[in-house]
């Protein structure tokens, strides 16, 4: 080929967008627009793979930045986004999925966002640099929007696996606010997306994400944090950034320099570019919608999409600590102290009832062996008297050792205090660690289960997580719940027909009495007799506590049969 005809093919092969080949689908916006309106129907999973296929190639082969690109890379976008919500509906609507299954959406969903903020990042930086030279300069507010949306969504769904923020997010983000800045755009109103119900500015979208970033301490479950996210988008008008302190007013400083999220202002370093903001206002208006809450107005008429009362009044508490000033945040309810304690853990409620049966087996089990129920007792009421061949025997035989369970771990403790301990685990092959997850705790070398709920879990690496777990006061009694048994057979006007099998339950005495049971047997206002408990005999069901997978901590209400 001669140098005229290289040069040409050179020129060519220049324009033609990453390594362009003759059936690429993002050839140009007519053929993109085509293969995305020709996607299989009814597979979401695969569909959205199909798109995150083709941004994770574009960005991999950008080499060109011109407005072509820019149209296709944002039709991929917005064409992804109704697949994108079909996932995050799956994920969060499933909390009992197999590990597996968690992982692969988990994936699928975090694995497009990155695609997406990545372009976007991308072409925020290069039309930033070439301002004035850029014949699509005037679109750059709205893809920096876009792109520090993304950005954190990428922070929400790693808190959502309750992972730190890590791959230099934190500092992308802050330079992505840092250009809407300097491009005087940043309090710019404008819709992110077509299909948005009201504006926000580039401002506002980065303030959200710090809001969201404060009030996730590791103890929230990924529905409340999906739902705090759809919350914030109607508190928007309440924040707004300033570049100097006011030491009266301001609660909070991020540091556009550091690879961290925002902070309680204490002593803050005026050489740094610090942003500071207040919340006064908002926890006003947190207050005020709390008190409606309980005056009898539902969350839909203020504002809280369709969650639930006490799911509402429950999250508004924890805002209220997160979001207040540093003299009036949320404190430890016990001093915290380092040890080094070996102790044996259990979880979920039925593993938690089988180990204290198995750790009252001692006192009641035959010498003669576990399947006889035979001591000094029967020879009284037999003979009225213990014969010599039953103390003779007695004296030969040993009570038979209890065996390790396979539900059982052993875990080394990191810290403790009165309300519970701290520990770093293996967890890879741990499905059941997650916050709220009831578990069974006692002293290696002890014979007396205590029950905890892991209230903060952070994600260290693959292998291992920081897990904080808060213990309960009470040591819970094992009981059995019957259902009270004759057709027809009513107490204080409930009708409890229909008797089954009984069902354990962990009796804990406080004030006021409450069971931990299996949310399957769950009724309000559903009569039981109970065994087990000396001082009561029927009991009813009253209001919930506090539920999570597989268990729930209920009232219990004295019943006159």
């Amino acid at each position: 080929m001669n140098p005229l005809a290289d040069k040409f093919v050179s020129q060519l092969a220049r324009l033609t967008p990453f390594g362009k080949r003759n059936n690429d689908p993002l050839a140009n916006i007519k053929s993109a627009t085509r293969w995305v309106e020709n996607l299989p129907i009814g597979d979401a999973f695969k569909c959205q793979q199909a798109i995150f296929s083709e941004l994770k190639r574009f960005n991999e082969n950008s080499t060109q930045y011109t407005k072509d690109r820019l149209v296709i890379f944002m039709l991929l976008d917005e064409k992804s986004r109704d697949l994108q919500d079909t996932l995050v509906r799956q994920y969060l609507r499933n909390p009992r999925m197999s590990r597996p299954l968690e992982s692969q959406l988990w994936h699928a969903v975090y694995g497009l966002y990155w695609e997406v903020a990545r372009g976007y990042h991308t072409f925020v930086l290069h039309i930033a640099r070439e301002t004035g030279k850029n014949q699509h300069e005037s679109q750059i507010p709205l893809i920096t929007l876009r792109a520090i949306r993304t950005f954190g969504q990428l922070l929400k769904w790693r808190a959502i696996r309750y992972l730190p923020a890590g791959e230099k997010l934190w500092l992308r983000l802050h330079n992505l606010y840092r250009i809407a800045e300097s491009g005087g755009f940043h309090r710019q109103p404008q819709r992110a997306c077509a299909e948005d119900a009201s504006e926000c500015s580039c401002e506002t979208a980065y303030l959200h994400i710090l809001m969201l970033n404060l009030a996730n301490s590791g103890t929230l479950y990924p529905k409340q944090l999906d739902l705090l996210d759809r919350w914030l988008g109607g508190w928007h008008e309440m924040l707004q950034l300033g570049n100097d302190l006011n030491p009266d007013v301001h609660s909070f400083a991020v540091d556009l320099s550091a690879d961290h999220g925002p902070r309680r202002v204490r002593k803050p370093n005026t050489d740094k570019p610090l942003r500071f903001w207040a919340t006064a206002a908002l926890l006003q208006k947190l207050q005020e919608i709390q008190t409606a809450l309980q005056q009898g107005q539902t969350p839909v008429q203020l504002g809280l999409t369709d969650a639930r009362t006490t799911e509402s009044l429950g999250l508004l508490e924890h805002l209220q600590r997160q979001w207040s000033a540093l003299a009036a945040r949320e404190q430890r309810r016990a001093p915290r102290k380092s040890s080094k304690r070996l102790v044996d853990v259990t979880h979920g409620l039925n593993a938690i009832v089988s180990q204290i049966k198995a750790a009252d087996i001692p006192a009641s089990v035959s010498p003669y062996g576990t399947g006889l129920n035979y001591n000094e007792a029967d020879d009284v009421q037999v003979y009225g008297f213990i014969t010599d061949r039953t103390r003779e025997r007695v004296s030969h035989m040993r009570v038979p050792a209890i065996q390790d369970s396979a539900d059982v771990e052993r875990w080394v403790m990191q810290d403790e205090s009165e309300c519970g301990y701290g520990a770093i685990v293996e967890s890879r092959d741990k499905d059941w660690l997650r916050v709220g997850a009831l578990i069974g705790i006692k002293s290696h070398d002890a014979s007396v289960w205590q029950i905890g709920v892991v209230r903060r879990l952070s994600r260290l690496n693959d292998d291992t997580s920081s897990v904080g777990i808060e213990t309960l006061a009470d040591m819970p009694t094992l009981a059995m719940l019957h259902d009270t048994a004759t057709s027809g057979y009513t107490v204080n006007g409930f009708d409890n027909s229909g008797a089954s099998l009984p069902h354990a339950c962990l009796w804990l005495a406080d004030d006021p009495n409450s069971v931990m049971i299996d949310p399957v047997h769950f009724t309000p206002g559903k009569v039981f007799q109970v065994h087990g408990i000396a001082e009561r005999k029927l009991i009813a069901l009253g209001n919930p506590i506090e539920h999570s997978k597989g268990w729930m901590r209920v009232i219990v209400e004295p019943v006159n049969s």
